[in-house]
């Protein structure tokens, strides 16, 4: 879901690439890669309980759909409206069309970072999620500044955990993609790369996130505090529903 001005609140409709399947020689070969394989991790483990109904929120053109769908039987998109991907439209601030308790799963996918009031949006997932049922959650710790029309937030692990418990969540599991030497390398090869010649900058890209991958390869488990993507799986308590003012 992406935010514009508080007058005007439309999907932004652009290519958006196979963010499941990149080229080799994408720009964000590597970090795709490796988000699919964490959240991949979280579809396969006993983590993620299996239920009817996922909210993808903020769903963009639904990249992890086929993923999701092998534990969620239907999977639903929420979007602005001028999302022909979104089976609900959202309201100017995120609201919901859903009615309390009644999703198992929400899914938000690098959505954070562009909602004007993360709690706000945080706490709408709660609402419509059923006592004891998970949030998907991934966003940025260090990246470049990408609007989509805009660009609000990054977060550190402890911050983004913060704002997701001040929503009423339970962590349950954190990962990250890329420590600081690979996203170092990420946001050099984004500065640089316009000045290497056409000819060549395919090579170039393809050489650097090659580089990366062989960097992550040899701490594949270890959580940095200096990560480029953080995926949080948290929960909503089963306890006596909390009361937002």
């Amino acid at each position: 879901m992406k935010v514009a001005t508080p007058s005007r609140y439309t999907y932004k409709v652009q290519e958006r690439g196979d963010r499941v399947r990149p080229n080799r020689f994408h720009s964000r070969y590597a970090i795709l890669k490796l988000l699919l394989e964490k959240l991949q991790y979280l579809v396969e483990s006993e983590l993620l309980v299996p239920g009817e109904k996922l909210l993808d929120y903020g769903c963009g053109n639904k990249p992890y759909e086929s993923l999701f769908k092998q534990k969620f039987a239907r999977y639903i998109g929420a979007d602005f409206p001028g999302n022909d991907r979104a089976e609900i439209a959202v309201g100017c601030q995120g609201q919901l069309p859903i009615a309390d308790a009644s999703i198992d799963c929400v899914l938000s996918s690098q959505v954070l970072e562009h909602v004007e009031q993360p709690q706000v949006y945080l706490k709408e997932a709660y609402r419509v999620l059923k006592p004891g049922s998970a949030l998907v959650l991934s966003t940025h710790g260090i990246w470049r500044y990408h609007p989509d029309p805009c660009d609000y937030w990054r977060w550190t692990a402890a911050g983004l955990q913060r704002e997701i418990v001040q929503a009423g969540f339970e962590i349950v599991s954190v990962q990250s993609v890329f420590g600081m030497a690979s996203a170092g390398l990420q946001l050099w090869q984004d500065a640089t790369e316009e000045k290497i010649p056409g000819r060549l900058r395919k090579f170039y890209i393809w050489l650097l996130q090659r580089a990366i991958a062989w960097i992550e390869s040899r701490h594949p488990e270890r959580l940095s505090n200096d990560a480029a993507v953080y995926i949080i799986l948290a929960k909503k308590s089963r306890g006596e529903e909390k009361v937002f003012s």
